[in-house]
């Protein structure tokens, strides 16, 4: 098949996702085209995707380089010189929209829209007064509609009233990880007498991800047990993270790491993965901290509870419960058997339910409906 993908390019989930899914898609066989303003940080140069990047159009007119018109014109572009048969878009806005605007374009050549929901642009940007009813529309005009959860499909369904207006039901399709990447092969075994647990905090670093929780947390952890707390990315919470840090007094045991190409290592070496967001439509942090052997001490806000398994591959509480967080995984960290179970479950539980090799083909057969009617 030929398939042109479109997706933002930050650290964000959907970005991380949409190029997973490009690369594996291309390594088994189809032709995949990747439209975006730059190159995503997780596509490789052996990916054997084809990038196309979005060139800025500065003209004295605009305020700002109309972006979302260039990617509508690209995709346009992309179809046309290459065939393309499906625009799958990540994120409702503007991807959707354009992918939808592109198809018009190069009418009456017929090409499927595939819209792929992430959480935020239907949670935030899409339920906003100012892009409702362009979500909505995005979504009823696509010729399907993925989401990462169940907790998103119910969310999108609820709040844009689409039970019995799209064009066929909203298909559930997780995220998923690459466990020969990320792997728990090489771990951090648990720490020697005295020596400090690794804590880890891997994200956007949005209001949304409650990074002083996670700040909060770590110094409750560290008064009972000697520990460290590594934060991986880039955001608008890192100073106020930083700031809490200092009045802490725990700012020496806190490092900021900003983006970490060796994603899978960093996992490797912590004890601990803490994801304790307002909500999380999938948490991919979550899942690649589990498949390193990571367990993850997480909020059980929006479709997190469909990931970790309480108990057994991680801890689950109350969204912004810091008492409840910090006293499990004082105890999960003063238990090195219980630990070492968790750490083996959690590396199992990613490699029977994510795997890349289960997840892919659901989009494979996701896009042959599609193109059977089509032809039909």
């Amino acid at each position: 098949m030929k398939i042109a993908i479109s997706c933002h390019t930050t650290q964000g989930g959907s970005g991380i996702v949409a190029t997973e899914l490009a690369t594996a898609l291309a390594r088994r066989g189809h032709e995949v085209h990747l439209a975006a303003s730059v190159r995503p940080f997780r596509l490789r140069a052996d990916s054997g995707v084809t990038f196309h990047p979005i060139q800025a159009f500065e003209y004295p007119l605009f305020r700002h380089p109309p972006d979302d018109l260039s990617l509508a014109n690209k995709l346009a572009g992309i179809t046309r010189e290459h065939g393309i048969e499906i625009i799958h878009a990540h994120y409702a806005i503007p991807h959707a929209v354009t992918a939808l605007l592109a198809r018009q374009v190069v009418a009456p050549r017929r090409v499927q829209v595939v819209t792929t929901l992430h959480g935020t642009d239907i949670t935030l940007v899409g339920s906003h007064a100012e892009f409702y009813d362009l979500t909505r529309y995005a979504m009823l005009a696509s010729d399907a509609v993925t989401t990462v959860s169940r907790w998103l499909r119910d969310e999108t369904l609820s709040r844009f009233q689409l039970s019995t207006a799209l064009r066929r039901p909203i298909a559930v399709i997780p995220n998923f990880v690459d466990t020969g990447a990320f792997t728990d092969a090489g771990r951090a075994p648990y720490p020697a007498s005295g020596e400090p647990f690794h804590l880890a905090h891997a994200s956007n670093l949005r209001p949304v991800k409650r990074i002083a929780d996670v700040v909060r947390v770590f110094h409750a952890v560290q008064q009972a047990l000697p520990a460290r707390l590594t934060i991986l990315g880039e955001g608008p919470e890192k100073g106020l993270a930083e700031e809490l840090a200092a009045e802490l007094g725990i700012a020496e045991l806190v490092r900021f790491a900003g983006t970490v190409r060796d994603v899978p290592a960093l996992m490797r070496s912590a004890h601990v993965n803490l994801l304790l967001s307002q909500y999380e439509s999938f948490g991919l942090s979550a899942l690649e901290a589990m498949a390193c052997g990571t367990p993850v001490a997480a909020s059980a806000g929006g479709g997190l509870p469909e990931v970790i398994e309480y108990g057994r591959t991680g801890l689950l509480c109350p969204v912004g419960d810091v008492a409840c967080s910090a006293a499990g995984l004082i105890a999960l960290l003063d238990d090195r058997p219980r630990w070492e179970r968790m750490s083996r479950d959690a590396a199992a539980a990613a490699r029977e339910r994510f795997d890349l090799e289960l997840i892919v083909p659901q989009y494979e057969r996701l896009y042959e409906e599609l193109l059977a009617e089509r032809e039909a």
